[in-house]
C-alpha cells in the first residue's frame, strides 16, 4: 500500500486509476462514464476531461453541442466519432485522474464508399430498407384502424351496465 499523505507525488497511485480500452467505429457516438461519489457536491468546474491525441498533443475539452457533451454524472459523450478523436481521455477531478479511457477508432470496418459504384448499390440498400419500413408501418397502421372498429362496434351494441351478453332473441 502506498500513501502520499501531502500530496507531492504526482501520479503515485496511477497504477489504482481504472482504465478502459475501447474501440469504436467511425461515425458512432461514445459515452465516457466519470462516475465521482463523493460525501461532498462536486461544483462543475471540479470535473474537467483532458484529450492526449498524436495530433494535437493533450488539451482540455471544451463542451460544445456538436461534439462533447457532458452528462449529468460528469461524463462526457463524443459524438460523431473520427479518426482525431482516438488516443487517451482522463477524467480529472482537481489534478488527479478519476478515470482513464483509450479509445482506438476503427475506420476501416464503416468507412465511407469510395466509387460512384459502391455508393450507389449502397444508396439503393437504403432506398429498399426503407420502403420495406414504410410498408411495414402502413400494415401495422392499417390493423390498428381494423382493431380500432372492431372495438367502436362492439361498444355500440352492449351497454355499460350489462352483466351478461343476450345469446337469446327471447331474454
Amino acid at each position: 500500500l502506498l500513501q502520499d499523505v501531502t500530496g507531492s507525488t504526482p501520479g503515485l497511485c496511477d497504477a489504482c486509476i481504472a482504465k478502459k480500452k475501447m474501440v469504436v467505429t467511425w461515425g458512432q457516438s461514445i459515452h465516457l462514464g466519470c462516475a465521482v461519489k463523493l460525501p461532498r457536491p462536486i461544483s462543475l468546474k471540479d470535473i474537467t476531461w483532458h484529450h492526449y491525441s498524436k495530433d494535437k498533443g493533450k488539451y482540455q475539452i471544451r463542451y460544445r453541442p456538436d461534439k462533447y457533451i457532458e452528462t449529468s454524472e460528469h461524463g462526457l459523450v463524443v459524438m460523431n466519432v473520427n479518426e482525431a478523436d482516438a488516443g487517451r481521455y482522463d477524467c480529472k477531478m482537481g489534478g488527479d485522474i478519476v478515470c482513464s479511457y483509450n479509445i482506438t477508432v476503427d475506420a476501416h470496418r464503416c468507412s465511407a464508399p469510395a466509387r460512384t459504384n459502391d455508393f450507389q448499390k449502397v444508396y439503393s440498400d437504403w432506398c429498399h430498407e426503407f420502403e420495406k419500413y414504410k410498408l411495414a408501418m402502413k400494415t401495422w397502421e392499417r390493423k390498428q384502424a381494423q382493431c380500432a372498429n372492431r372495438n367502436n362496434i362492439s361498444q355500440q351494441n352492449s351497454h355499460p351496465n350489462d352483466i351478461y351478453a343476450r345469446s337469446s332473441p327471447f331474454v
